[in-house]
């Protein structure tokens, strides 16, 4: 990629910009819209990142220079409002952030969920009112490369926005979002949001816990025979789950592997479809942006000790499948041994497989059995 100059920006007039998570999606999106002229304050847990930025700026590798962007440690420590308040912390961090968000809000302010797996717009919605609340997908990647420095890993890719509701085509605080975001990628609102949001899911689901519960890189699991059944069963199962929540699955973009195509014609050809269509363009993606090498972010969260976010991924997908008298096995079997890792009771390993496989077969015809129906 590259580099860009900052005098390439757009002049945007809106309001002031928080973005709550300064890590390498958030610290991006912050620089980008900070790259306007416009407000933006980041709000960050204190650490060698948080310090970095503070001291010397936020550096991105594509861009000329480092960004001074202003920075706390806690949203209590601004004395203003905020017209656009970004949300990109790890899931299990949503609740603490939201029990301080009304010090910075106003009655018109818009809350963007851009996290991981499902369930983060409920916990917001605990605390200010839905029609305030935007949910996101990302499909572009980045990481920190060292504190204080964001590597952009994905040369294409965007984003996609949308109320969950599906009211969207004339608010103009989203289309003001809009025009900030598409200064670094198309931007799509979306009056279903909820579809795509699923669809990455979906994709999540089988990429995120098999790496981990492995202690395999995406690559490795594709290539084990065994292990790249098991992963067209989790991705089958979570299509199933989502169409009998009459679910509508949309085209993402196939950054980071969340790409997929689902246009279901006729019950009898459907996972047919599913099986020789969704699983190889996986493949095909890996090999192209050569994702291969990566162990999911659900691993070193279990490497470094620290809960997961497989509650808010494989836990929804069993969640809804409950809701609608279905049952998950391989969800639920994920769930609980993901659970048993953190809490020292399995280990990571292929001493794990038997009882996974065991689990798919129960799927498979768990799946089979509704399709009859």
């Amino acid at each position: 990629m590259g580099r860009i100059s900052m005098n390439d920006s757009k002049k945007i007039q809106t309001g002031e910009v928080l973005i709550i998570g300064a890590g390498a999606i958030g610290g991006t999106i912050g620089a980008i819209i900070h790259s306007t002229k416009k407000d933006v304050y980041f709000v960050n847990r204190k650490g060698d990142h948080y310090n970095a930025i503070k001291e010397n700026g936020l550096i991105i590798d594509c861009f000329e220079k480092p960004f001074i962007i202003p920075i706390e440690n806690n949203i209590k420590d601004f004395d203003r409002k905020f017209k656009h308040i970004l949300v990109v912390v790890k899931n299990l961090d949503t609740d603490n952030v939201m029990k301080d968000i009304k010090s910075v809000l106003t009655p018109n302010s818009l809350i963007y969920s851009l996290q991981n797996g499902f369930g983060n717009t409920d916990i917001m919605a605990k605390y200010v009112p839905r029609e305030q609340i935007v949910a996101g997908v990302v499909g572009w990647g980045a990481t920190k490369s060292e504190p204080g420095s964001i590597r952009i890993t994905s040369k294409t890719g965007d984003f996609i926005l949308g109320f969950e509701d599906g009211n969207n085509s004339d608010d103009q605080r989203l289309i003001e979002m809009k025009a900030f975001l598409d200064l670094w990628r198309p931007t799509i609102l979306s009056d279903n949001i909820v579809g795509f949001r699923w669809s990455k899911l979906i994709v999540n689901s089988v990429i995120t816990p098999l790496s981990a519960l492995f202690d395999l890189t995406i690559g490795e699991l594709l290539k084990h025979k065994i292990l790249s059944q098991t992963m067209g069963d989790v991705k089958r199962e979570g299509m199933h789950i989502a169409e009998a929540n009459n679910i509508t699955l949309e085209k993402v973009d196939n950054i980071n592997l969340r790409s997929f195509l689902y246009k279901p014609r006729s019950k009898d050809k459907i996972f047919t479809r599913i099986k020789f269509g969704l699983l190889s363009i996986i493949i095909k993606q890996v090999s192209i942006k050569r994702h291969g090498a990566i162990k999911s972010s659900l691993f070193w969260d279990l490497k470094a000790g620290r809960k997961t976010e497989v509650d808010f991924i494989n836990g929804y997908i069993a969640k809804k499948a409950k809701e609608v008298g279905l049952e998950a096995p391989l969800n639920s079997f994920l769930v609980k041994a993901i659970h048993e890792i953190e809490n020292k009771k399995r280990e990571i390993g292929m001493q794990n497989l038997e009882e996974l496989v065991e689990k798919s077969r129960i799927s498979r015809e768990k799946v089979k059995e509704q399709e009859l129906k």
